[in-house]
């Protein structure tokens, strides 16, 4: 099958991230999209008999597949737990829980792994019920094995597209970095992952964050990983130019307004085939917001002093550090304007939210920094790092930055030990139950789980659903942590009662309210 020139751009991109190819290219040169296979899927053979599991495993290996074998339904299931089977093929009569069993349990939970049953000559009603339950195909034995193949090859087809997510979705669980940006929390991944998903596109995306989160690094990310990536990147921030001065350089101008030699092309004129970051999007006056929403829509747009109408082909990507929708309500900002920037909303969570990254953030800067690379300044102190983790760091990732080159300068050592945080995170810490990192290691673990969780509990207003699945476990597992650390979701239903919480409760740090965009 032949690609559009964008399907090239959008798999091209993904696979040079080091995710597996899906291009191979003809004689002529010209690409073509290779089989589902390519992706080397991940096959499961569950069946009692060795000499069938060998024979098949045999057979799927010279088709390039990557094969597991196991002898048991109950294998079979801890194998599919761990996210990293792609296809299945079991024999109905197992010992203990039987195939047909399994083919129920994961049309309950893996319902995107296709499978395919075995049965035997007697068994034909047992594979026809199993159809109904879930299989995608049956073979009779004795099987022929072109047949086996064909039977996976459609499966696999038919699931594709569930199969590159689970591969782009094991790429990025192996990887810390992304586009420039590191980390291993759950939230940040799956940012990852979306990103992946949405660079292709040409929709209009908003990154919602505080200053310093690196809202930039997910622009230019979105822009790498897209078919625009041979076209410029242009940056403007909206709140740093006067409005006047902001027209002009967005727009450009005509002979009259910008000079007595020559025309202006504006930022708009400049991304042509490629990206327009608007960064501070909130300082836009209503009436340049119209101009704008008028370009995002037509795709077209006048210099200033111009009569003609300039047609562009530019993706937008805009930024806030503040709640937009509380702009819509304060009539600061149409709502026709904001609708049309939010297509897709993409949320950077703030550096104290992700303490456990800032050890790997903070080695990455010291391998990269010029000054600390020529002073062989290669890590932290034990004590430094701990202070770095503990603190809240209201200017998130740029703080963290700034901090680390002020030290790098001032050490004369290999090893940084000692950082000038500011006064607030110095302060004694004795009239707290817990005093930073004299408490064991255990006890301190453990007031920060019941400060994290009382913050998303707060956030999501008691939702427990909610809660768990912001924090990535299950129901269960919160409902016995909050019972470990006595929280009661009724005390987070509204603010009013959250912020009662928090005031009784001295051992639950104050956290600022996180608006819901």
């Amino acid at each position: 099958m032949l690609l559009l020139e964008q399907d090239k751009h959008r798999i091209a991109s993904w696979a040079g991230s080091g995710a597996p190819s899906l291009l191979n290219e003809d004689a002529r040169g010209v690409l073509k999209i290779r089989p589902a296979n390519s992706l080397i899927p991940n096959v499961l053979v569950v069946d009692d008999d060795a000499v069938i599991r060998e024979q098949l495993a045999r057979v799927y290996k010279l088709s390039g597949y990557t094969v597991a074998t196991v002898s048991s339904a109950e294998e079979a299931l801890t194998q599919l737990a761990e996210g990293m089977i792609d296809f299945v093929i079991t024999d109905i009569k197992l010992p203990g829980l039987t195939g047909s069993e399994l083919i129920a349990h994961m049309q309950e939970n893996f319902p995107d792994v296709p499978v395919i049953a075995i049965t035997a000559h007697s068994d034909i009603e047992t594979a026809i019920n199993v159809l109904k339950h879930g299989a995608c195909d049956f073979v009779v034995k004795p099987f022929d094995l072109a047949s086996v193949q064909e039977s996976t090859r459609a499966a696999l087809e038919k699931s594709r597209v569930y199969m590159e997510i689970r591969h782009l979705r094991r790429h990025l669980s192996n990887s810390s970095e992304f586009g420039g940006m590191l980390s291993k929390t759950p939230e940040m991944h799956r940012l990852f992952e979306i990103v992946r998903m949405v660079a292709p596109t040409d929709m209009t995306v908003l990154i919602e964050g505080e200053t310093g989160t690196g809202k930039e690094l997910v622009a230019s990310a979105v822009h790498y990983h897209s078919c625009r990536n041979d076209g410029p990147l242009v940056t403007i921030n909206c709140g740093g130019l006067h409005e006047t001065i902001l027209e002009s350089e967005l727009f450009g101008s005509e002979k009259a307004l910008g000079g007595p030699d020559q025309s202006k092309p504006g930022q708009i004129e400049l991304a042509q085939g490629g990206t327009l970051f608007l960064d501070e999007i909130e300082s836009l006056s209503c009436v340049m917001q119209a101009k704008l929403l008028r370009v995002l829509e037509d795709q077209r747009f006048r210099r200033l002093g111009g009569s003609e109408n300039i047609r562009t082909d530019i993706r937008v990507i805009a930024a806030t550090n503040v709640p937009l929708r509380d702009l819509v309500s304060e009539r600061k900002m149409r709502s026709d304007f904001y609708y049309r920037i939010n297509v897709i909303p993409l949320h950077l969570i703030p550096l104290r939210q992700r303490r456990v990254d800032i050890p790997l953030l903070v080695q990455d800067f010291l391998h990269r920094h010029p000054v600390a690379v020529n002073k062989g300044i290669s890590s932290v102190s034990k004590t430094v790092m701990r202070a770095l983790v503990d603190y809240s760091w209201p200017g998130n990732i740029r703080e963290l930055q700034n901090l680390l080159e002020r030290a790098i300068v001032l050490t004369t050592g290999r090893v940084i030990e000692a950082v000038d945080l500011p006064n607030s995170a110095e302060e004694p810490q004795q009239d707290k139950k817990m005093s930073g990192f004299e408490a064991p290691l255990s006890d301190w673990l453990g007031e920060q789980e019941k400060a994290y969780l009382s913050e998303k509990l707060a956030l999501f207003q008691g939702n427990i659903a909610a809660t768990a699945k912001s924090c990535g476990i299950g129901v269960r597992t919160l409902s016995r942590k909050m019972r470990l650390y006595d929280l009661d979701k009724r005390s987070f239903k509204s603010d009013k009662t959250a912020g009662t919480r928090r005031s009784e409760n001295p051992d639950i740090p104050t956290v600022p309210a996180i608006p819901r965009l």
